[in-house]
């Protein structure tokens, strides 16, 4: 003659018996850690979204790497007359160079660049006396997918006016 332990009755829905009672307080003992963890790296993304310059995280995930990057250093206040710019495409088989676009206080000057399969350069002028606004903008491909998106560069920086003809 075999003894063998009584096998539990599976839970009726809705019932809660010891077993399960433990169960859920098992579980429960878990979700909290991992819970505690999980909101916390909700609040570093939220953190790193705040601080971190340029683009929001979305797109940012999504395009990957920056499209351009100005290369000229444009000081605050420069001379009257031009600027030079220059753009690097760090990643020129995602870019589309025939979609790069510059515009100077509102008018496309992109005829005044010459661009190239890795950047473009050139003089962009006439400059306004005072505060002017510099964008550039190129549509490329994202890390994720083969869908265009646009990467831009906003510049806003003055120019002083030109000295008096008595002082140049």
């Amino acid at each position: 003659m075999r003894f063998t332990r009584p096998v539990p009755a599976p839970p009726v829905a809705g019932r809660v018996t010891r077993e399960t009672r433990g169960k859920m307080a098992h579980r429960l003992r878990i979700f909290g850690p991992v819970a505690l963890i999980g909101l916390a790296a909700v609040a570093a993304l939220v953190r790193l979204m705040e601080f971190t310059p340029g683009p929001p995280l979305g797109p940012r995930l999504v395009l990957g790497r920056a499209l351009l990057e100005l290369r000229s250093g444009l000081p605050a206040d420069v001379p009257p007359g031009g600027i030079a710019v220059a753009v690097y495409f760090p990643e020129p088989s995602r870019v589309v160079s025939e979609t790069f676009r510059c515009v100077l206080n509102g008018r496309d000057v992109t005829s005044m660049l010459t661009v190239g399969a890795n950047g473009a350069g050139g003089s962009v002028f006439p400059l306004r006396v005072g505060e002017n606004h510099l964008r550039i903008e190129v549509f490329g491909q994202g890390w994720w997918s083969g869908r265009l998106f646009e990467d831009a560069i906003d510049v806003v920086f003055r120019s002083r006016p030109p000295p008096p003809l008595d002082q140049a």
